[in-house]
């Protein structure tokens, strides 16, 4: 076996429950990029969000794959390769539902955060992610520009329920549809995934899928959990990811990307 490209979900995967991330996982992957392995970042996350970590760890100016997959950007000098857009009629007719619904929701246009109204889901959310919110009224359901991300938030299973269905069924054909947590419901452009932006990946550097490690925990990972036999979802993943993935590794909290890692890359 020869590794030559490690793509890594962010939340739940790499950074612990407490967003930390370990000096043993940083020595890890840094002793990987070393080796000539390439380190690729794959999150949910907007890019502004998952920039930091990067720098964190001190991987230098490698390629972060966020939004699921809509956009590629590097690490240090902030450079976008790809943003894929949803379609404006698309996102429109997205929007309007979800007004029509009442549903609080958040859109990203130019790696920024919009949101209709400012309320504690929205407070959680900068908190966490370390970005800060535009709050844009009824302008919210009309953007200028298109979305790189449309996301519905609902921390209520029942009503997420109802949400997944209604949008599942009207836009399941238009825009590539995941839910990166429970109460995240997220939607994309229909050619985007995780899966799809590492192949682009894969090409740009001439590196064979076969040849890649893929790491993750959610159903928004499946993509690039599956194709790959050197994949491994972390013990706390979801049933799908596991189901997905080749491999099983400790947890994100017992530094089970890092462990897999010095296994079979360092060690091999």
């Amino acid at each position: 076996m020869s590794i030559k490209l490690i793509a890594i979900d962010l939340d739940d995967t790499l950074l612990r429950d407490d967003i930390s991330i370990s000096d043993y996982t940083k020595k890890t992957l840094r002793a990987a990029l070393s080796k000539g392995v390439r380190i690729v970042i794959a999150t949910g996350r907007m890019f502004q969000a998952a920039r930091p970590w990067g720098q964190a760890i001190g991987l230098g100016d490698v390629p972060m794959i966020c939004y699921t997959g809509a956009l590629t950007g590097l690490c240090e000098s902030g450079k976008i390769i790809r943003n894929v857009t949803v379609e404006k009629d698309a996102a429109l007719d997205i929007l309007s539902t979800i007004k029509e619904e009442g549903w609080y929701a958040h859109t990203y246009i130019d790696d920024e955060l919009h949101v209709p109204y400012y309320d504690w889901r929205t407070r959680s959310y900068e908190k966490q992610c370390g970005v800060k919110a535009h709050v844009d009224g009824e302008a919210f359901y009309h953007p200028e520009k298109e979305p790189t991300k449309i996301l519905v938030c609902e921390y209520y299973d029942k009503k997420m329920k109802e949400i997944d269905g209604v949008l599942r069924k009207k836009y399941g054909g238009a825009v590539n549809q995941v839910k990166s947590k429970p109460y995240f419901f997220e939607m994309n452009n229909k050619e985007c995934s995780k899966g799809n932006a590492i192949r682009a990946m894969c090409e740009l550097y001439g590196i064979s899928i076969r040849d890649t490690m893929t790491f993750g925990n959610g159903n928004n990972d499946v993509s690039m959990l599956s194709m790959t036999p050197w994949s491994f979802a972390v013990a706390n993943a979801s049933d799908s990811a596991k189901k997905a993935a080749a491999h099983e590794t400790f947890s994100n909290n017992e530094d089970g990307v890092a462990r897999a890692v010095e296994k079979y890359v360092l060690e091999d």
